[in-house]
């Protein structure tokens, strides 16, 4: 018997040496566009942010994005140009935003014309992040217990955005109108010592449930980059010449609140 667990731990050593190249399937290229609306929670002067990118191959190291896009938002009787910064990225700053008002983003890339209309959800402030002693898996990961109070009427979901791609979604179902505490764990690759920018974004159900599903298939709650998906990632964001070549992504106007953490070394 010793012998076999001898031979057997050879075979796995020996087959560990040499790389595996898995061939993956080459897809088209869609459009992503990562847009957002944003004013902070009480106040009325917005700003957007969009990201437009389109899908790599799944071993690329690079990330394409899109330049030379036209960019715009109109609300009421106006209308504001976004103007790109870094490549890909768009910006427009001192915005009215208020609630009730609706806003149209149209995007042409590539002489495509891309549309979608949202109005404002409102959130709630964070009102404290402080870290922990608690561990899930390892030592080195970093615990950081979060507080805030729900606003008071039901049917409120938010967005969390721990920086670094940790994303967490929650629903005021079972915490109506009361404060809200849990613990929301960095794993070990996550900085000490460094303010790091934690956002809590009031949203709407539509991009709770989208959320959810991006969470997924990204893996961080398990999935993997390989699991099966679960459905269709389609956005509110409307391809108005061809319906069926929709593309990826969402465009949401948020009120959304900041709270600076720091992970100190233990």
């Amino acid at each position: 018997m010793k012998k076999l667990i001898f031979v057997l731990g050879l075979i796995l050593f020996w087959s560990c040496e040499d790389p595996i190249d898995i061939e993956l399937p080459n897809t088209a290229q869609n459009v992503v566009i990562d847009a957002m609306l944003w004013r902070p929670v009480a106040g009325t002067q917005g700003t957007l942010e969009v990201v437009l990118t389109k899908t790599a191959a799944f071993y690329s190291n690079t990330i394409p994005y899109i330049t030379g896009a036209d960019v715009s938002l109109h609300y009421g009787n106006t209308s504001i140009q976004a103007v790109e910064g870094d490549p890909g990225h768009y910006r427009a700053e001192n915005i009215q935003v208020a609630e009730n008002d609706a806003f149209t983003l149209k995007l042409k890339i590539d002489g495509v014309q891309y549309t979608a209309t949202e109005t404002l959800v409102l959130s709630t402030t964070i009102d404290a992040i402080t870290q922990g002693e608690n561990t899930i898996f390892s030592d080195d990961e970093v615990e950081a217990i979060v507080q805030f109070t729900d606003r008071p009427e039901l049917g409120n979901y938010y967005v969390m955005d721990f920086g670094y791609n940790n994303l967490f979604v929650t629903r005021d179902v079972f915490y109506n109108g009361n404060q809200l505490t849990f613990s929301f764990y960095y794993d070990e690759f996550f900085p000490k010592n460094t303010p790091t920018e934690v956002y809590l974004m009031g949203v709407d159900k539509d991009f709770y449930t989208y959320m959810q599903v991006l969470i997924s298939h990204a893996g961080q709650d398990g999935g993997g980059p390989f699991a099966t998906a679960k459905s269709t990632l389609r956005g509110n964001i409307q391809n108005g010449a061809d319906p069926d070549a929709f593309p990826l992504g969402y465009f949401r106007v948020v009120e959304r609140d900041t709270f600076i953490f720091t992970a100190i070394e233990n």
